[in-house]
């Protein structure tokens, strides 16, 4: 049975933006392309996904679908100190993604001064539209002594060494304010002093009415109560004592590996995410 002169079998196509980027892809018949090229433009048949391929010329009468080149760049030390540059040669242009510790974007051309302050481990996603994305890991030591100033027109990624202070303070008085609000036993909230106390008088062999009512309310000995109350006492003074070493220390901090050390010390890492 004849199907007709204007009925034909889906084809592959590919919706694009005015940079030529692919934004959807299906498929359809060839007629139904034409009419919506026609009507609005943005489309053209072709198999092609947005990591492989590019739409050359997307506004003009050339259009059609390339395979995007990957950029080939490589910086000259994957092992940078920190404050110490690491350079790559750029095309123009060039949108450089940081992610690791400290997050942070730029764009960038030509030859190109990348500096990191904060230590630890990094993922540099380099794109210069239409190749495809180049990624470097950069791994930046602690620092032994003070940390160089970057070399005029490098890219620093990061805040000011006041505002990782700032931030390295936030981490730590989240973290002892979560581990105040941890108890043993389940239910037991911190004790004040006055409670502590009484609690400290049955454990030598006094008594408390006030702990002997709430152990009944409970349905515990009084004594095992008790100890449970100094326990908790003694973890929220020891908690508070660490958090005001480690703030202290952040502080004191004349480096931004010497800010990474202070909460390390506490199993803490520092992590100052993307702004808004």
């Amino acid at each position: 049975m004849s199907m007709g002169p204007y009925t034909s079998a889906p084809v592959p196509f590919v919706r694009h933006d005015e940079a030529g980027r692919i934004t959807e892809r299906g498929r359809m018949e060839m007629q139904y392309i034409v009419a919506e090229n026609a009507e609005r433009g943005g489309i053209l048949a072709g198999e092609a996904a947005d990591e492989t391929h590019y739409v050359e010329d997307p506004t003009g009468p050339a259009r059609r679908l390339r395979l995007r080149r990957a950029l080939v760049v490589a910086f000259d030390t994957r092992e940078p100190a920190p404050g110490a540059p690491a350079r790559v040669h750029l095309p123009p242009d060039t949108v450089i993604t940081v992610t690791g510790p400290i997050t942070g974007t730029v764009t960038a051309s030509g030859a190109v001064d990348l500096v990191l302050r904060m230590p630890g481990t990094y993922r540099v996603t380099m794109e210069a539209w239409p190749r495809r994305p180049a990624i470097e890991t950069l791994t930046v030591p602690a620092a032994t002594g003070p940390v160089p100033e970057a070399p005029p027109g490098a890219v620093v990624i990061g805040p000011s060494l006041e505002a990782v202070r700032a931030r390295a303070k936030e981490i730590a008085t989240l973290h002892y304010a979560e581990q105040a609000l941890i108890s043993r036993p389940a239910g037991l909230q911190a004790a004040d002093l006055l409670k502590a106390q009484e609690a400290a008088r049955v454990l030598a062999g006094g008594d408390s009415e006030w702990i002997a009512e709430e152990a009944a309310e409970r349905g515990q000995d009084p004594a095992v109560l008790a100890a449970a109350i100094v326990a908790e006492s003694t973890k929220t003074v020891e908690r508070e004592r660490e958090r005001v070493r480690v703030t202290q220390a952040v502080a004191r901090a004349t480096t931004e590996s010497e800010v990474v050390a202070a909460l390390q010390v506490v199993g803490l890492e520092f992590v100052l995410p993307p702004g808004p």
